[in-house]
């Protein structure tokens, strides 16, 4: 009977469904914290007519702090997993979500989504190898330059990158958005997803002028990141502690 009316809530109600759903947001106001606690960050730098860019939107969580802000400025989301789409579209319709990955070429790939029982783990979804346990499908690629150029967009306040592991190439598509444009990059970074070097990632955006930090969760305040530690924020017994665990990684020009 339950899920009969979670499901009827997310086709009828979204704004109820959304409140329940993400409802370890709520843990954000406390000194526990059961989701990102960058969220808190990206509440305290938008505006209203900020635009912001969410690569990997995945279920939507930060499109639904982002909403919560933004009220003439866009929120746009790319998300290459179908099902993710059209979850996160129903709920958010004034986000213009597009069913494509950001990466470093304009083309296509292919989107690895592991097995899990008689399903697949949508949320989990990668442009990177996930061994042999996977659904395979066809996406379509496109680099972060290429877009915004289309687009005409000379104005983003805040990206976030999640993409499980292909975040280098996703981040070498956005040259002319990092010379240019100039916002602020939040981006998820992790020793295990990474199959390339974490120097040249950190290398390749500070060379465009970007200072590093990270959410300190002492002091809800940014603390400058130095990458060679990143070890000791990511030890594998922090893991899902969302208290100890930093794999998200803020970029500011500077």
């Amino acid at each position: 009977m339950l899920k009969i009316l979670i499901q009827l809530a997310y086709q009828f109600w979204p704004a109820l469904y959304k409140k329940r759903f993400f409802k370890t947001l709520h843990s954000l106001e406390t000194s526990h914290f059961k989701c990102e606690p960058e969220l808190l960050y990206l509440h305290s730098i938008l505006k209203e007519d900020s635009n912001f860019i969410d690569i990997g939107t995945n279920k939507g969580i930060y499109l639904y702090q982002a909403e919560k802000i933004i009220k003439t400025g866009k929120i746009i989301g790319f998300e290459p997993n179908e099902a993710m789409v059209k979850f996160a579209g129903h709920l958010f319709p004034k986000a213009q979500i597009f069913p494509l990955a950001i990466s470093s070429q304009t083309g296509t790939s292919v989107l690895n989504i592991p097995k899990k029982g008689v399903g697949l783990q949508d949320t989990r979804a990668s442009l990177e190898s996930l061994g042999e346990n996977v659904e395979r499908v066809e996406i379509k690629t496109i680099t972060l330059d290429d877009w915004v150029s289309q687009q005409k967009l000379n104005k983003i306040h805040v990206i976030k990158i999640d993409v499980e592991g292909h975040e280098w190439d996703a981040v070498q598509g956005c040259k002319n958005v990092l010379e240019k444009i100039r916002p602020i990059f939040i981006i998820e970074i992790e020793l295990r997803h990474a199959k390339y070097s974490i120097a040249e990632i950190f290398g390749f955006i500070k060379g465009f002028g970007y200072d590093v930090f990270y959410f300190n969760r002492q002091t809800l305040q940014l603390s400058s990141f130095d990458y060679t530690k990143m070890a000791d924020f990511q030890k594998d017994d922090y893991l899902n502690d969302f208290n100890r665990y930093i794999n998200n990684f803020i970029f500011i020009p500077g």
